[in-house]
C-alpha cells in the first residue's frame, strides 16, 4: 500500500512546485518581483541605475499680477532665476513625480491709472514643493521615449516680498516700514501654483524644458496697496508715509483717467500673485549614456 500511494504523493507534490513556479515566473514577468524581493513605490537606493532623481536649473521672467495692473497691462516682465529636483516615483504608472523648486525673480509694476500714480518694485524668493504628472510614462529605454513629453505641476510654498515704491524727485523708498494704509504686514506670504511644461528629449543624461505657472498667494501687500479708500494725511506721523499713501495729490486730476474715482486706492477683494515663465536644462543621474552602437537607426540601446 505505502508503494501504491508514493507516486500519487509524488505527482500532487511535483505538480504543487509547477503551479508555484509558474506563478512566480508571471509575477517576474509583470515587473512585481525581482529575483525574489518586492520592488518598492519609491526606492532611494542604487539612485543611477533606476534613474530616479534628475536636477535642474532654469532662467526666464516674471510678471506681476495685482491692484496696479490691469489686463495685459500687467505683463510687464522681470529676470529670474532658478534650480531644483525631480524624484521619480512608480506612482500612476511611472509620471508622478515629487518636485522642488527655489527661485530669487524680481517684480514691477507702474500705475495702470496715471491719476493714482502709484508704483512698486521688489526682489523675492520663493520655495515650492509639487507634484508633477507626466502625460508618456518614464521609460527605460531611450527609443520608447516620446521626444517631447507635456506635463503639469500643482504645489504649495511659499514666498518673500519688499515693496519699494518711487518718490517724486526719482529716489526708491521701501513701503513695508511705512505704513502707508495704516497695515502691519510681514514679508512672508504662503503660495499655491500650478502650471504646465514641456520636457524635450536629448540624451540619457540631458533634457529640456519650457513652462510656465501662476502662483495664487495669501497676501495683498506684495504692491503695498490692498484697501480702497485712502488714509487721511493728517493720520501720519511723518510726511513720507503720507506722501507715499496717496501720491495723486502731486499730480492734478486732467480728467482724462476718469474711470478712476478719486479716492479709489485699492481692491482688498482679491489677493496678488505672479507669473513665472522658465527655460531649463535637466540632468538625470544615470548609467546609461550613449546607445550601444553608433549607427542612430538601430534598433538595440544600453538599457
Amino acid at each position: 500500500m505505502i508503494f501504491r500511494k508514493f507516486p500519487i504523493s509524488v505527482l500532487l507534490f511535483c505538480l504543487f512546485i509547477s503551479m508555484n513556479a509558474n506563478a512566480q515566473t508571471k509575477r517576474i514577468y509583470k515587473g512585481q518581483y525581482h529575483k525574489g524581493k518586492s520592488q518598492p513605490g519609491i526606492s532611494l537606493k542604487k539612485i543611477s541605475r533606476n534613474e530616479l532623481i534628475s536636477v535642474f536649473g532654469t532662467t526666464g521672467y516674471a510678471t506681476y499680477y495685482g491692484d496696479l495692473c490691469d489686463g495685459l497691462d500687467c505683463f510687464t516682465f522681470r529676470p529670474q532665476v532658478g534650480i531644483g529636483a525631480l524624484l521619480r516615483t512608480n506612482y500612476l504608472k511611472k509620471r508622478f513625480s515629487i518636485r522642488t523648486d527655489v527661485r530669487f525673480f524680481r517684480l514691477y509694476s507702474s500705475d495702470h491709472y496715471d491719476y493714482r500714480n502709484l508704483n512698486f518694485r521688489s526682489s523675492n524668493w520663493e520655495g515650492i514643493l509639487s507634484g508633477q504628472f507626466d502625460f508618456f510614462p518614464y521609460e527605460k529605454m531611450m527609443r520608447r521615449r516620446p521626444r517631447i513629453n507635456p506635463y503639469i505641476y500643482v504645489g504649495i510654498g511659499f514666498m518673500t516680498y519688499d515693496p519699494w515704491g518711487q518718490l517724486p524727485n526719482g529716489k526708491w523708498h521701501q513701503l513695508r516700514q511705512l505704513e502707508t494704509e495704516h497695515t502691519k504686514y510681514g514679508n512672508v506670504a504662503f503660495l499655491y501654483t500650478a502650471g504646465f511644461g514641456l520636457k524635450f528629449r536629448y540624451t540619457y543624461k540631458w533634457s529640456f524644458m519650457l513652462e510656465g505657472g501662476y502662483r495664487y498667494t495669501t497676501t495683498d501687500y506684495i504692491d503695498d496697496v490692498s484697501k480702497e479708500v485712502y488714509p487721511d494725511a493728517s493720520s501720519f506721523d511723518n510726511s513720507i508715509s503720507a506722501l507715499m499713501s496717496n501720491k495723486s495729490t502731486n499730480f492734478p486730476y486732467n480728467g482724462t483717467d476718469a474711470n478712476t474715482p478719486q479716492d479709489y486706492r485699492g481692491n482688498p477683494r482679491n489677493n496678488d500673485g505672479y507669473f513665472i515663465f522658465s527655460a531649463g536644462i535637466v540632468y538625470t543621474f544615470t548609467k546609461n549614456h550613449k546607445p550601444r552602437f553608433r549607427n542612430d537607426r538601430t534598433l538595440l540601446r544600453k538599457s
